[in-house]
């Protein structure tokens, strides 16, 4: 059994509880991406009048858009708001674990955008890295920027970087905190 954490007097939730949650809410992700590649797909099918011309510049634009904000807007605005609202993720939902603060009565707005993006690794998850690989693409071959490249691929290097760092900071905190609940001051703890 986890032992309470040593500012509330619920039991934090176990390391294998998080990877669950974050494996579950990782599958939710996917869905997510899935369904705005599919929405951006129907743009460029139905301006070119299902195949049969080409279509105009402005569905790639649209295309790209959708593609590229679409997911990351909705899964925010998703996550912060279950955070805020009920303190859980689809994933921490299911597998029974619950983010509180450590030192307020309930999270709010402020804290729960903290936390999200904080390095949190459901914003950045390895599942959004084509996503950025796209925008690198784009960007760079946009502007021939050697700067826009540097900062678009550093930005897709912490995609990779931030489920480590998290997972490295559960392992070796007691409270199993990982750096977005470090900077928004909240424990995922067991739900009763």
């Amino acid at each position: 059994m986890a032992a309470p954490s040593a500012t509330t007097a619920q039991p934090v939730a176990r390391l294998n509880a998080r990877i669950a949650a974050y494996l579950i809410d990782s599958i939710a992700l996917l869905a997510v991406i899935l369904a705005f590649f599919v929405i951006s797909g129907a743009i460029l099918l139905f301006t070119s009048d299902l195949g049969k011309n080409d279509p105009p510049d402005s569905a790639f634009d649209a295309f790209i858009a959708v593609l590229l904000g679409g997911p990351l807007l909705f899964w925010s605005a998703l996550n912060v708001a279950l955070v805020r609202l009920r303190g859980q993720s689809p994933g921490m939902y299911v597998v029974g674990i619950k983010t509180v603060p450590s030192d307020a009565p309930d999270i709010s707005w402020r804290r729960s955008l903290l936390r999200w993006f904080g390095l949190h690794p459901l914003l950045f998850h390895p599942f959004v890295l084509p996503i950025w690989l796209v925008f690198v693409f784009y960007a760079v071959s946009s502007t021939l920027s050697q700067a826009v490249l540097i900062i678009t691929v550093a930005l897709a290097l912490l995609l990779l970087a931030a489920p480590a760092i998290g997972l490295l900071l559960l392992v070796i905190d007691t409270d199993r905190r990982a750096l977005h609940d470090r900077l928004a001051r909240t424990l995922v703890v067991r739900v009763d």
